[in-house]
This record gives structure tokens, C-alpha cells and sequence, in this order.
């Protein structure tokens, strides 16, 4: 496809308002380009803020507001990288080329408790499975520490390129309490609760500026750095149940737009050594 061609597409899926379409298209077409990710950025918001407005907490102007400047960034994307081609080709006589991957699999850091029933080990298996299709190779903590746990996580997310985090179901409250004994006592019914070491490795990646994605279950409380809220940490709200969401938009983008920014963290890593 050319760019002209991608234009064209592009305006077209917009003026039908189909932008999952239009930004699945962008990051197919601009690989490894850190100019969408603030396209992501403000999809998750809009989807966010969608969120809201179904519960009530928020007027639909805001939400066309959001959504407005969302199209209007696309196309602003569109213009500038059409002046910079046009410019590319003017000077140097270059015009856009693709490569094919070489096959190689960038490793990342699978943080991801163990499974406890069959469900989470058929969602764990085809996560895999779908990003070693796409290049990567999600891989798990092999060593433990008891005296020191912390440092073979370090020592791991220091060798890797990426951060992927699934938050799944490893704690349900039927009936509890939070600061119980306090006049700021709540109860706490019916909820599930994570690992609390996926909080630990997440923010530990954070900290060491790794491409960051985290899959929070829609059962999970909003707890720590796994909140539905937390989109500049690469927050995806998933459903456990509905595998095949991971190929739909928003969450296909998302997943996209993480994996190239694996792929260039790992070309900037790989140029300077």
C-alpha cells in the first residue's frame, strides 16, 4: 500500500466514523513509529471516558469533545508524515520501503502469577502463542531468591525489552473489611484481588523505562498501579472469558502499538551495544 493509497483509506474510515479501523491501519503501516503513541494514548482515553459516560458520570459533549479531537489528531498524524515523505523524497530521492522481520524473538518479562484453574491457562497459552506469532517471546521469572526475591527480577527485566503484565484472579473476598476498626472501615463483598507481585515487577519495569502493557481482568479490583484509570501506564481492561478480544479494537491496537515499542526499545538496545 502507498501512502497516497493509506490517505485515502484513512479519510474514508473517518468520515464513516470507523476509527478502530483507521488506527489499526496507522499501526500497520507506520511500524516502530513513536508518533502513535499518543494516538493510543488518547484512544484509551476515549475509551475510558465512554466508559463514564455509560455510567453516568459524564455528559455526552465531552465525550464528542474527546472523540473530535481523537479524529483530529489522526489527521494531523496524516499531514505531518505527508510532508515529511514529500521532503524525503525531494531530497534524498527516497520514498517509503517496508522489511520484512528477520524472525527473530524479542524476549520480554511475563509477569503473570501461576494459574489456578483451566481457564487462565488457555488465556495464559494462546497470549502466548499470539505474541510469539508477533515476534515476541513472553518469558517468566526461572529463578527465585528466598533470601532476596527482588534482585532476580531486577537481574531479569534488566536482560529483556518489554514488560507484559497479566493481572488475573488470584484472591476472592466474599465478605471482608478495609481498615477494619477504623471510623473509615468499608466493606469489601464479593471481590478479586491479583497477585501482589505483579504491582512489584510492573513497577520495577516502570522504573527502568521498559515498554509497559498491563491486562487487567474486568473482576479485579482498582488496586495500586492496576487500575482502570491508570492508562498512562498502559492499563487494557480485558474479560478472562472473551479470548478472541485480543484480535478486536481497542485492545488489538493497544497490543500494537506496545509491541513497537518493544521492537524499537530493542533496536536502540541492539545499535548501542
Amino acid at each position: 500500500m502507498t501512502f497516497e493509497q493509506l490517505e485515502e483509506e484513512i479519510r474514508a474510515l473517518i468520515s464513516l466514523n470507523k476509527l478502530e479501523e483507521s488506527i489499526t491501519l496507522l499501526n500497520s503501516f507506520f511500524k516502530d513509529d513513536s508518533d502513535l503513541d499518543q494516538i493510543t494514548i488518547q484512544s484509551a482515553n476515549y475509551h475510558a471516558i465512554l466508559e463514564k459516560e455509560r455510567s453516568g458520570l459524564v455528559e455526552s459533549p465531552k465525550v464528542d469533545l474527546v472523540l473530535n479531537q481523537l479524529r483530529s489528531n489522526i489527521l494531523q498524524l496524516l499531514r505531518s508524515k505527508k510532508e515529511y515523505l514529500k521532503y524525503k523524497e525531494q531530497t534524498f530521492g527516497e520514498t517509503t520501503t517496508y522489511h520484512a522481520d528477520s524472525g527473530e524473538e524479542i524476549k520480554v518479562f511475563f509477569s503473570v502469577a501461576s494459574p489456578h484453574n483451566d481457564h487462565q491457562q488457555n488465556y495464559i497459552n494462546k497470549l502466548v502463542d499470539y505474541f510469539k506469532s508477533n515476534g515476541i517471546k513472553l518469558e517468566t521469572l526461572k529463578a527465585w531468591n528466598d533470601n532476596d526475591p527482588i534482585l532476580p527480577i531486577v537481574e531479569e527485566l534488566k536482560l529483556s525489552n518489554g514488560c507484559f503484565v497479566l493481572a488475573l484472579e488470584r484472591f476472592f473476598v466474599s465478605e471482608g473489611a478495609e481498615k477494619r476498626g477504623s471510623q473509615q472501615e468499608s466493606k469489601i463483598n464479593d471481590k478479586c484481588f491479583p497477585s501482589a507481585w505483579l504491582h512489584i515487577e510492573a513497577a520495577i519495569a516502570r522504573s527502568l523505562d521498559l515498554p509497559l502493557i498491563i491486562f487487567k481482568d474486568k473482576s479485579l479490583r482498582n488496586e495500586g498501579l492496576i487500575h482502570d484509570d491508570k492508562q498512562e501506564w498502559g492499563i487494557v481492561r480485558i474479560d478472562e472469558s472473551q479470548m478472541d478480544e485480543i484480535f478486536e479494537y481497542p485492545i488489538k491496537n493497544f497490543i500494537l502499538n506496545w509491541i513497537n515499542q518493544v521492537k524499537r526499545y530493542h533496536k536502540n538496545r541492539t545499535s548501542a551495544s
